[in-house]
């Protein structure tokens, strides 16, 4: 089975993945949006979602070592690897300590913030095209910027309230 999903939101995203797992559909294949599922065992697996620090680094290392802590490696986009365990072994927390889940939101947080970045700049130059050209095209083009930009703001904003709840966790 073939769904089309997007999400900036990589909790969400794994809830659903779970959920679907639930289900008895177990996660084969990502590909822009596209995700692919076959049949399982209802909650047959457990899914994390982990954004490598680089993507230059060595993948197979990664895999490998997973792989050694019994996860299996199912797909990977760009520098995010979705990752499955089965749930007869047990709970699946890739980050368990409030540190480690800190800098995991810190990377998740600078990676959309330098997409923010980005998109603002792209924002500005479709806004000031559309201005000087009137042309309805790039109206709706600067729209859609827009609606991405805020969509990425809102992950950064989710992404700094889970860092600072943490912190307070920890600290109290």
């Amino acid at each position: 089975m073939r769904k089309f999903k997007l999400f900036y939101d990589k909790d969400t995203e794994e809830d659903w993945l779970k959920e679907m797992s639930l289900n008895g559909w177990a996660f084969k294949k990502f590909f822009l949006g596209m995700y692919t599922f076959e049949p399982c065992e209802p909650g047959e697996y457990n899914y994390q979602i982990d954004l490598l620090d680089n993507w230059n680094g060595n993948k197979d290392d990664y895999a490998r070592f997973m792989e050694d802590t019994g996860v299996e490696v199912i797909s990977q986009w760009w520098r995010w690897v979705y990752l499955r365990k089965k749930a007869a072994d047990g709970p699946f927390e890739m980050y368990t300590d409030a540190q480690s889940k800190i800098a995991h939101y810190t990377r998740i947080m600078k990676f959309f913030q330098i997409a923010l970045v980005i998109e603002m700049v792209c924002f500005v130059m479709e806004l000031m095209a559309t201005i000087e050209t009137g042309n309805v095209f790039f109206g709706i083009f600067t729209g859609v910027i827009a609606v991405v930009a805020v969509a990425m703001l809102k992950i950064v904003w989710k992404c700094k309230w889970k860092i600072e709840q943490l912190k307070r966790e920890e600290n109290g």
